[in-house]
């Protein structure tokens, strides 16, 4: 940080930021076909059961895709700390790629 409190710690222009930041999570309430407000509970349950299937759908994938597709889905569980909404939406976009559950994932 400069010795003045100059530019070497804050943005200069976080207003833009904010206002991005409100129109995507219009776009994601308009869009999710699940519950979108994070002061629910209801949210968090749903985030919480589609989180669990889509670990027990990666575990079913062989060695080589399963530890990427895992990477990812540790990266959306970080996500949800910080925001919820966006975090939801690419668990969706995740849920989407992987293939469909089929009986107990293998034992390792």
């Amino acid at each position: 940080m400069a010795a003045d409190g100059g530019p070497g710690r804050h943005r200069a222009h976080a207003a833009p930021h904010r206002r991005h930041r409100r129109l995507r999570a219009a776009a994601q309430v308009v869009a999710s076909r699940h519950p979108v407000r994070p002061e629910d509970p209801e949210f968090y349950l749903d985030l919480a059961r589609r989180l669990r299937d889509a670990h027990r759908r990666a575990d079913a994938l062989p060695e080589g895709v399963r530890i990427p597709v895992i990477r990812r889905l540790l990266t959306v569980t970080e996500a949800v700390k910080r925001d919820p909404l966006r975090a939801s939406e690419r668990l969706d976009r995740m849920l989407d790629e992987l293939p469909p559950q089929v009986g107990d994932p293998p034992t390792r």
